[in-house]
């Protein structure tokens, strides 16, 4: 259990509805239950009552409520002592959901300012509710997420809340993430999800970005999550390696520069997928941007511009 799992209990109570909490903050509803129930078995008691109309909290619950809620504001009041004595020069905080063109875009500007006598860079993966906490938090400066386009006005209301600015940086297609070896490229065969069906799926661990591997075509909807043979990995370069040496698959976007040199992987787009993943920067508002921050941002935005002047 971690502050994470408690602001995500937290928003269970207040909404009252373990679905509306989901919803709100953009993670899926399973991914949410499943970390619900895993604190009450820790913590050896039911915290909430379940009925048709939603949860509501039990007596166990609202004493926990107090507990975390105490834990809560004290590490916010944390997060603004610290962010007080933080170097504000040279530095370049940035966190991303786990796609390479984002982290090239962080190398290049990092490599460019290599021979600084002082800087401070970090770069932090995870989930796009990872990303968004971490950017409110103060523990990174500016943030690149994706989302499912047809949540754009669900996400604005959960950056709205937490005086988040979004600038769009690109939509895009989802494709089919294979090896070159792949056997239905040996043998000159459709990439489709159908053929793909009986090769293992490879997905990220606690990825709650259901949308991306719930995917919509043509008359035909696929949830790979059902998949009957799926591999998780915690990061990229697992999931990219482990791709390059099997017949598995993933889900992604267009190649980055590294794609094929590296790990001899390439992209595929879906046939007559009708998904669009809309991606973004993110940033506290009212907060001045530094040059180097400012070359990250000039860097990525063309990064994922070319990427839609592609399709």
């Amino acid at each position: 259990m971690d502050i994470k799992h408690l602001e995500l209990f937290a928003a269970v109570a207040r909404y009252g509805s373990i679905n509306r909490a989901a919803q709100e903050l953009y993670i899926s509803q399973p991914h949410l239950s499943h970390i619900i129930r895993d604190m009450e078995t820790e913590l050896g008691a039911s915290l909430f009552q379940r009925s048709k109309s939603g949860v509501s909290l039990t007596p166990e619950g609202t004493l926990f409520l107090q507990h975390a809620q105490v834990i809560l504001r004290e590490m916010e009041d944390l997060r603004s002592f610290s962010r007080r004595f933080e170097q504000q020069d040279d530095r370049l905080l940035v966190s991303m959901t786990r796609f390479s063109h984002t982290m090239e875009s962080f190398n290049a500007v990092c490599s460019r300012h290599q021979t600084r006598p002082r800087f401070l860079y970090r770069l932090n993966e995870g989930s796009a509710l990872d990303v968004i906490g971490e950017v409110a938090d103060g523990l990174s400066d500016l943030g690149v997420i994706n989302f499912a386009a047809h949540a754009a006005e669900r996400m604005s209301a959960l950056l709205e809340g937490k005086r988040l600015d979004f600038a769009p940086l690109a939509r895009l297609s989802p494709h089919i993430v294979l090896s070159k070896n792949h056997p239905l490229l040996r043998a000159g065969r459709p990439v489709t999800l159908e053929a793909l069906r009986d090769y293992g799926f490879v997905r990220y661990t606690g990825q709650c970005e259901d949308f991306l591997y719930n995917i919509a075509t043509e008359g035909q909807q696929t949830d790979l999550s059902s998949s009957s043979r799926i591999i998780y990995v915690h990061g990229r370069s697992a999931l990219m390696h482990l791709i390059s040496v099997s017949n598995f698959y993933t889900i992604g976007i267009q190649n980055f520069s590294a794609q094929e040199p590296m790990y001899q992987c390439v992209s595929i787009p879906i046939p007559d997928c009708v998904e669009q993943i809309q991606f973004g920067l993110i940033s506290r508002r009212g907060e001045s941007v530094s040059q180097i921050e400012q070359e990250f941002v000039e860097d990525v935005t063309q990064r994922y511009r070319r990427l839609e002047t592609q399709l």
